[in-house]
């Protein structure tokens, strides 16, 4: 058999073999060999023979003029023969074919090693990546960072031939797009842009592969002009496509619902009492407010918001969304039915609907993903109309903490030890501080997680409870029924606990209890609003505390914010300009270091939704109360004064946190002044 196969090998002439792709006669199980008269003879698995039929239809939109004539193969020998017509044409199967492999120009892949712009070392590493993982190496290049944009385009024109664009080069006419499938410009790789002298200009990740090219233009009737697009930059297109796909399909049912409830409204009677409509909002909790109500709260939980805004405009109402501490635009909501969805929002935070001229406050609750959600709600008059603001409360969260040892987002080992310090106090006040959806609550329970065990007595007193915890006994503020943070916390102190937590301490009756609670033996844990953890201090004294009884009770104060974190995925390294790096530093030896040290700048992929972020962290000042500031305090210095102390003693300040992080590569100079300031 061995001199059958030699002969076979022999026989087969490559003309034949580069009509077809590796790809496709490996999977189907042929190899063309030669032509004799009106016949071609092709090698076939005989694993194959089932699929003669789609061979030869395969065959013959290539050949129209031969008939194919089979010559079956045991799968062991024709995978050895395959092999013999892989290595003939001096490729992989998952590479395009050659266009002139006895040329004496050396290939794109050697022209790289050639004018240096790769290592020998790096080029077989790279190949052996691509094989391993069945990806081109224009993608093994971009992922391990070997070649620029510009310099993958480069290899690509020299490899195919073609002219490379990239993914925001692509503008698509929609109904040229639809002339494919989605799951063979998935499949294939392979995009329509838009209609050129009559042709379709198609972008392919292989513009070489002739068998989707065919089968293109068959499907179409059009000819085609081929551009080639880098791997990565076709996933990036992918990616937006699916993704424009996806809203685009969920504005259309926003509009469908927008235009039912219109369609209802204009059947309302003018005469329809208020309260007969507050009666059918509140008997038909299927219809189509409260579905578009409940699609406004739903997208929001699945964009990971914290905040939904309802916003009046001149003549329509706008939703907006904070994500990640930045407010971005969803939805308008036209004049005609602002009013309906205002209802209905009060309606569920049981909220009265015929006040539009004062503030309210309201809670409630929906089941989403087998979880449950609860919200806050606030509205405020402005401009005639209503102002509607939602808080998204997480449902019960579990934080992470190892024993003792605290877990906290961008907390330094140095920072962690600190607090550490600090809540080993058996009494005492710590705060912290920051602006609101700063982090400070969830400092606070990773604190409190870390203390909660058997032997302690620990009870908090919120408004309202953000976050449950299970071991920990939490109560709510309820003005209705005077249970405020100071009269809760006198109560507290009657059932013997050893930990307290009070949401916020707003005012002086608050701050009373807590300091009381303090000089009795308790540990309180609060948080207050003020920029700075040196101000927390003079801001305590403001309030009416007395400057000794806040010396002797203050046991430390952690100020914070939050910043989005890079995305690991696709931030991009730069050095920064020297107008730059002045505008977040004045220190001459920190400008001169940050202008020699490699920053990096979001750039967006499809880990990161495009946004060149993932998420957020803590940046933290930290302020233990030393003895030196405990005579600062005792003597009315000013909170520059402290601060100045708190730095001489090793603290480090907000700013200093986020330019380590900066420094680090976790964020960027653009979260620093958007932040900072």
């Amino acid at each position: 058999m061995s001199n059958q196969l030699e002969k076979l090998k022999s026989s087969i002439k490559k003309e034949y073999l580069e009509k077809f792709e590796l790809n496709l006669m490996k999977s189907s199980g042929f190899i063309p060999v030669d032509k004799r008269q009106d016949n071609l003879y092709v090698i076939i698995n005989k694993a194959n023979e089932a699929a003669k039929d789609e061979i030869t239809t395969t065959i013959k939109n290539v050949f129209t003029e031969l008939t194919p004539q089979f010559i079956p193969l045991e799968p062991r020998d024709f995978s050895e023969v395959f092999n013999f017509v892989s290595d003939k044409l001096q490729i992989n199967t998952d590479e395009p074919v050659k266009e002139d492999s006895d040329s004496n120009e050396p290939s794109a892949e050697e022209m790289l090693v050639a004018i240096g712009w790769i290592t020998k070392e790096q080029l077989e590493e790279c190949k052996n990546v691509s094989k391993t993982k069945n990806i081109p190496l224009d993608a093994v290049f971009q992922e391990k960072n070997i070649l620029s944009n510009e310099r993958i385009a480069s290899y690509l024109k020299k490899k195919y031939g073609y002219e490379v664009i990239f993914h925001s080069d692509i503008v698509v006419d929609k109904t040229i797009l639809k002339m494919l499938p989605d799951d063979f410009i998935e499949k294939k790789r392979t995009v329509i842009m838009s209609l050129e002298d009559n042709k379709l200009a198609v972008a392919m990740v292989n513009p070489q592969d002739q068998y989707t090219i065919r089968e293109i233009s068959l499907s179409t009737g059009r000819s085609l002009n081929v551009y080639c697009i880098p791997y990565h930059e076709f996933d990036m297109y992918l990616e937006e496509y699916f993704l424009k796909k996806k809203n685009e399909q969920s504005a259309k049912e926003t509009e469908r619902i927008i235009q039912r409830i219109e369609e209802e409204a204009a059947q309302f009677s003018n005469e329809e009492s208020l309260w007969s409509q507050v009666e059918k909002e509140l008997q038909d909790s299927s219809g189509h407010v409260a579905k578009f109500v409940y699609k406004i709260i739903t997208d929001a939980i699945d964009a990971q918001a914290s905040d939904i805004h309802i916003e009046p405009r001149l003549g329509y109402y706008v939703v907006r969304v904070r994500t990640d501490g930045i407010l971005k635009k969803v939805l308008e909501i036209p004049a005609s039915i602002e009013q309906a969805v205002i209802t209905r929002f009060k309606v569920l935070a049981r909220m009265n609907i015929a006040e539009h001229r004062r503030p309210q406050d309201g809670t409630f609750s929906i089941k989403y993903n087998d979880r449950m959600y609860d919200f806050r709600i606030n509205t405020l008059p402005v401009s005639g109309k209503e102002k509607v603001v939602i808080r998204i409360l997480a449902p019960a969260v579990s934080l992470k903490a190892s024993g003792e040892k605290m877990i906290i987002q961008g907390a330094t080992d140095e920072d962690i030890q600190k607090i550490h310090d600090m809540v080993q106090c058996p009494n005492g006040i710590i705060l912290t501080s920051g602006p609101t959806g700063s982090g400070k609550t969830t400092t606070l329970y990773t604190i409190l997680k870390s203390l909660n065990k058997e032997d302690v007595n620990i009870t908090t007193i919120e408004d309202p409870i953000e976050i449950k915890l299970e071991g920990i006994n939490q109560s709510q503020v309820n003005p209705k029924a005077d249970i405020t943070f100071a009269s809760c916390m006198r109560a507290i102190l009657r059932q013997d606990p050893d930990i307290i937590l009070v949401g916020e301490i707003r005012d002086f009756e608050t701050l009373e209890v807590a300091i009381s609670a303090a000089l009795t033996g308790h540990l309180v844990l609060s948080t207050v609003h003020t920029n700075s953890a040196a101000a927390t201090v003079t801001r305590l004294i403001e309030m009416g505390a007395k400057d000794y009884l806040v010396s002797s009770t203050l046991t430390g104060v952690i100020a914070q914010r939050l910043v989005r974190r890079l995305c690991d995925k696709c931030k991009e390294a730069y050095f920064p300009t020297e107008e730059e790096v002045k505008h977040i530093t004045t220190n001459p030896k920190i400008q001169q270091q940050l202008l020699h040290t490699k920053l990096y700048h979001k750039k967006g992929c499809k880990e990161c939704g495009f946004l060149g972020y993932s998420g957020r962290m803590g940046i933290y000042e930290i302020m233990p109360i030393t003895r030196e500031i405990k005579k600062l305090i005792a003597q009315g210095a000013h909170d520059i004064e402290i601060e100045d102390a708190a730095v001489a003693a090793g603290m480090k300040t907000l700013k200093y946190s986020c330019l380590q992080h900066i420094m680090e590569g976790r964020t960027t100079t653009s979260e620093f002044i958007r932040v900072l300031g």
